[in-house]
C-alpha cells in the first residue's frame, strides 16, 4: 500500500495543517459550501454509484479573531469526499488531512486540521517582543484542494494541490500530490503494487528519458546546461496518477528543479512499462493483450 506523499513546503506538512469553523449547507460567508454530485455512468461499485460531496472554507484566521488583530492567515481549502462508501472516506480523509484524520467524519476532520492551521501559521503566545503593527504584517497563506481526475470501474485518480506561504518566507510554495484508489480494495495503489521487484532502474531511465524528451533536450547533459535539471538523478517517487492512457508523475518545485521552474510533470504510456508489471497489475485492464 502507497504511503501518504508528503509534498515539499516551508518546512510544513501539508498533510495536517489548517484552521476554522465550517457548516454543511449551501453558502460561502468564510465558512462552508456542500454540494452534491454523483460520478457518472460507468463508475459503480459493488454498492452502486458513488455519491460525493464537498465542504468549501474561505476565511482568514487572527491572534485576536474578534478584533481582527495581530498575525493573520488566509485558508482557502477545498474539500471533496465520497458520501455512501465508508472504506473510501477514510482513504480519501488520509490523503488529504493525514493519517491521523482517518476515522473522523468530514466535517470533525475539517474542523480539526483547522484547528492546526492556527496553531502552525498564527504567533499567538510567540508574538510578545513584536509591535502591533509587525504582527499586522506577518501574513500567512494556505490554499489545499482536491479533485477527481479520472474514474472508471477499476479505478479512482484524486489531486490534491497546496500552496502555501509563511510569513517572512521569500516566496510561497505550490505542491501536487496524486492518489489513485484501487475500487475494490479501496487502497492507494503504489508502484510495488504495479511492478515486479527491481523495477526502479529501469523505471529511472524510462522517466529519464520521458523528461528529456518533455523538454525538447537531446541529452541529460543538455538538460543540465540549458535549465538546471538534472536528469540523470531522477528517480521514480511514488507521486503519480493513472488513467485510461498511462501515468503521469509529479515533481515539485526543489524536488528535482530550481523553483522558478515550477512543477514538472512527465506522462509515461502504459506500453513504456509493460515488461515491468506484475502479473495482476491493475494497468493490464488498459492494455491490449
Amino acid at each position: 500500500m502507497k504511503q501518504l506523499y508528503t509534498l515539499t513546503s516551508l518546512c510544513l506538512l501539508f498533510v495536517c495543517l489548517m484552521g476554522s469553523t465550517l457548516s454543511s449547507c449551501t453558502g460561502r460567508s468564510g465558512s462552508a459550501l456542500s454540494t452534491d454530485s454523483t460520478l457518472a455512468a460507468g463508475a459503480q461499485d459493488p454498492n452502486g454509484p458513488l455519491g460525493w460531496d464537498s465542504i468549501v472554507v474561505s476565511t482568514t484566521y487572527f491572534d485576536n479573531q474578534v478584533a481582527r488583530k495581530g498575525s493573520s492567515v488566509e485558508v482557502e481549502l477545498f474539500f471533496r469526499y465520497p458520501t455512501n462508501d465508508s472504506a473510501l472516506l477514510k482513504a480519501v480523509n488520509s490523503v488529504f488531512f493525514g493519517e491521523a484524520y482517518a476515522n473522523w467524519s468530514p466535517k470533525e476532520a475539517t474542523e480539526r486540521y483547522l484547528r492546526e492551521v492556527r496553531s502552525e501559521y498564527l504567533f499567538g503566545a510567540d508574538s510578545l517582543g513584536f509591535s502591533p503593527k509587525e504582527l499586522e504584517d506577518m501574513k500567512s497563506e494556505m490554499t489545499i484542494s482536491n479533485h477527481i481526475t479520472y474514474h472508471d470501474d477499476h479505478i479512482i485518480t484524486m489531486q490534491k494541490d497546496v500552496y502555501t506561504y509563511s510569513a517572512g518566507a521569500a516566496h510561497g510554495l505550490p505542491g501536487t500530490g496524486n492518489y489513485t484508489f484501487d475500487r475494490k480494495s479501496k487502497d492507494v495503489i503504489s508502484e510495488g503494487d504495479l511492478f515486479i521487484d527491481g523495477y526502479g532502474p529501469e523505471l529511472n531511465k524510462i522517466l529519464q528519458r520521458a523528461l528529456i524528451k518533455e523538454f525538447g533536450r537531446k541529452s541529460a547533459q543538455e538538460m543540465e546546461s540549458k535549465d538546471g535539471i538534472y536528469a540523470a538523478d531522477l528517480t521514480s517517487n511514488d507521486n503519480f496518477r493513472l488513467d485510461d492512457k498511462g501515468m503521469t508523475y509529479t515533481y515539485n518545485p526543489y524536488e528535482i528543479a530550481p523553483f522558478a521552474i515550477g512543477i514538472i510533470e512527465i506522462f509515461i504510456p502504459y506500453e513504456e512499462v509493460r515488461q515491468l508489471l506484475r502479473p495482476q497489475s491493475i494497468i493490464f485492464n488498459y492494455i491490449q493483450p
